[in-house]
């Protein structure tokens, strides 16, 4: 009895040592604590595997059981270094609703190993000394055999195992759901990342990596996600209609009848939808502003920058065409493009429909070919007579852009193959990431598609300057001489020759409008998708420090998200002067803003980010993890951490964080409940029955004259 007890506390003892040192370091990695109510989490739950998988091994031989050990030693080492480095890499832990995109990913293994540091591997080490333990240690002090004694000890050694295992698992329980274990200022709450852990890099620092890969697949099995947890969290402060006749109206007030909406609310029984719809009806409406109109009745052209941040636009002579359009057009100069699991895509569908993406979730491939976005940028446009297209120099491997842009409205969408343009898309070449295509010829097919009519809107999604850099390539090696004095890396001077090749693409774009009468017409909006993840920080860092970036990165920074400044511009070629935004923003803001200012027909409330020249305006850049930024500091979300910047002018009391947290949580679940539901599809289904109770959008006073923004401000 005894002995069976002792082999079977001593392996149970061991398999939990095994996972919980490996979670500790993990959290060494991300900085993350090792005193709080997570650390005492994960040594529960690591105490409830090690006993259920000593329990199963108990039943086996004793080289089964090895086997059993063993297997679940390599699978701890192995899992935790790839989920550690997709975290390194992209900034969040993969999950099986995103695990797609990351096999499609596997063709960057050497980028992604290039950026691991050698500190990452000592999670191997970890797996190497437990396995040596079984193949060596084990084997020795349990020499025999022996599977079962008798009955009456394996009774004794079941009820002992189901006991502890109640007690460890309720109290496991009772840490979740109990505020005593919470940090006040967590944007999530323990309970809702256990049923539906979206936010994994939040998931992980509560629970651990492997929790949160159970909690995942949980939450895919039972059918939980966010529209459950949103209803289980829905608060009657949130039900409440506000007053709006209260509202004092100006001449710049927006009025925006809800009759119809009021209707189709009143007949509506699904619950998602009414609480959904009561969520946009009360947000506010922006009011109009001086850059209301500056840009009413011209074109407009929206282009993703594949792999490229403020490297773009800090030295004229290396890219002069994006140089020119950052410090002459409106830039925004504290701009981030949030990383997530599926960035392009995911960035993309943001700035076409001003929508948080679901976190581990591709959204646009998921939802976007399912259900309309009649509020898109295209639908907009669409509906104030432009001609509306989209355009990508690639196929649809990674997103399915052929049907996601037609249901985001788009008239028509333009792949490579439409174009004209040759890819290699064989999955068997394992070069077929080197050569991309060029940018510039994306612009020349394209332009028989949309330059010929009278108002259009197009969509550009580039990608020449996508990883990697570490190979020769066509357009990598194109223009490295024109680094060839500097000290740079190899990789950092392919990047920027990719990067010319984007450069002398716009200026391709600007000689057509030119060369059409339209330059002058047409509005160029701009912005990077992410920075490039095929770089390392240090290989970032050496283009920043020598061309006065003020700034360095780190991608793994609980400090800040500087590794996320990316360029967003709006060029036109007749401001009078240059514009520069100086409040934080995300790529989430654009579409409102640019709404604005071609004085469209939109209801503010629909966009969940904000016209950037409204009065209703904050400044503060919301990143995917809940996690904010703005010029008095940071908030890093999964530590639940306010780190101020140095001379901040205010530090913020716990009350007031707690707010801006709410209203963070509350603006990225409503969102995900939205595209998850395909509300917008519901409800401009529900808008058309009742339109003969909605009035057109009107405003107060007349339209207001274009007014012109001062410099700097």
């Amino acid at each position: 009895m005894k002995k069976i007890i002792n082999r079977f506390t001593v392996n149970a003892f061991v398999l939990s040592l095994c996972m919980f040192s490996t979670e500790m370091y993990v959290r060494f990695l991300m900085k993350s604590s090792f005193i709080d109510f997570a650390t005492l989490r994960i040594a529960i739950s690591s105490l409830i595997v090690g006993l259920v998988v000593s329990w199963i091994g108990h039943y086996l031989p004793r080289v089964g059981q090895r086997i059993l050990n063993s297997i679940f030693v390599i699978f701890i080492g192995i899992e935790y270094l790839v989920e550690f480095s997709l975290y390194n890499f992209i900034g969040f832990f993969m999950g099986i609703s995103n695990a797609s995109q990351g096999t499609k990913a596997a063709g960057y293994i050497r980028d992604l190993l290039t950026n691991n540091k050698p500190s990452f591997y000592f999670i191997l080490v970890i797996m190497i000394l437990f396995l040596i333990y079984y193949i060596f240690i084990d084997r020795k002090l349990f020499k025999d055999n022996h599977k079962h004694q008798n009955i009456k000890n394996d009774i004794i050694r079941n009820i002992l195992f189901i006991i502890l295992i109640i007690g460890l698992s309720g109290f496991y329980y009772y840490t979740i759901r109990s505020d005593k274990f919470q940090n006040k200022l967590q944007t999530t709450s323990n309970y809702s990342l256990w049923l539906f852990p979206e936010n994994s890099n939040l998931s992980v620092n509560n629970y651990g990596i492997f929790m949160y890969v159970f909690s995942d697949i949980k939450s895919v099995v039972t059918g939980i996600d966010s529209d459950y947890v949103m209803a289980l969290e829905a608060s009657e402060e949130s039900e409440e209609k506000v007053d709006k006749e209260d509202a004092v109206v100006t001449d710049n007030t927006r009025v925006i009848d809800d009759t119809a909406w009021e209707s189709l609310n009143d007949e509506t029984t699904d619950t998602t939808y009414k609480t959904l719809n009561s969520y946009y009806m009360n947000r506010d409406i922006t009011d109009k502003n001086d850059m209301t109109g500056i840009f009413e009745g011209k074109n407009l052209i929206v282009i993703l920058m594949e792999s490229v941040d403020e490297i773009a636009i800090l030295n004229e002579k290396d890219f002069p065409t994006l140089y020119k359009m950052y410090h002459q057009g409106i830039s925004f100069t504290n701009n981030f493009t949030p990383r997530n699991n599926c960035s392009t895509g995911n960035n993309e569908f943001t700035v076409l429909t001003s929508l948080f993406t679901i976190n581990n979730t591709c959204t646009a491939n998921a939802y976007a070919t399912k259900y309309n976005f009649y509020e898109s940028a295209y639908g907009i446009f669409d509906d104030a007579g432009y001609q509306t297209s989209g355009y990508h120099d690639y196929s649809d491997y990674f997103y399915y852009r052929s049907s996601i842009h037609p249901n985001l409205g788009a008239y028509a969408f333009y792949g490579a193959q439409k174009l004209g343009i040759a890819i290699d898309t064989s999955t068997n070449d394992e070069d077929m990431h080197n050569e991309w295509p060029s940018d510039v010829d994306l612009f020349k097919t394209a332009k028989s598609h949309y330059m010929d009519d009278d108002k259009f809107m197009a969509y550009f999604a580039t990608v020449t300057t996508h990883q990697t850099y570490y190979d020769s390539s066509t357009w990598g090696d194109a223009y490295t001489d024109e680094w060839a004095n500097t000290d740079y890396p190899e990789a950092l001077k392919r990047y920027l020759s990719k990067m010319k090749v984007l450069d002398n693409a716009l200026a391709e774009l600007q000689s057509e409008l030119q060369a059409e009468g339209k330059l002058d017409d047409t509005v160029i909006a701009l912005f990077g998708d992410h920075f490039p993840y095929g770089l390392t920080d240090d290989q970032i860092n050496v283009y920043l420090s020598e061309n006065g970036a003020g700034y360095t990165v780190d991608r793994n920074s609980t400090t800040n998200k500087n590794v996320d400044r990316t360029p967003m511009i709006i060029y036109n070629s007749t401001l009078k002067e240059p514009i520069k935004v100086t409040s934080y923003t995300t790529v989430i803001d654009l579409l409102p803003t640019l709404l604005n200012m071609f004085n469209m027909n939109y209801d503010p409330r629909l966009y969940l980010g904000t016209d950037v020249f409204s009065n209703s305006y904050v400044s503060r850049a919301v990143f995917s993890d809940a996690s904010w930024q703005n010029e008095y500091g940071f908030y890093y979300a999964p530590t639940s951490k306010m780190t101020y910047v140095d001379g901040s002018t205010k530090t913020y009391t716990d009350a007031e964080l707690v707010a801006i947290n709410k209203e963070i949580n509350t603006r990225q679940s409503m969102s995900g409940s939205s595209i998850k539901s395909g509300y917008f599809e519901y409800l401009m289904d529900g808008l058309d029955k009742y339109k003969s109770l909605t009035t057109t959008t009107t405003t107060v006073a007349t339209t207001l004259e274009p007014t012109t923004v001062s410099s700097g401000e």
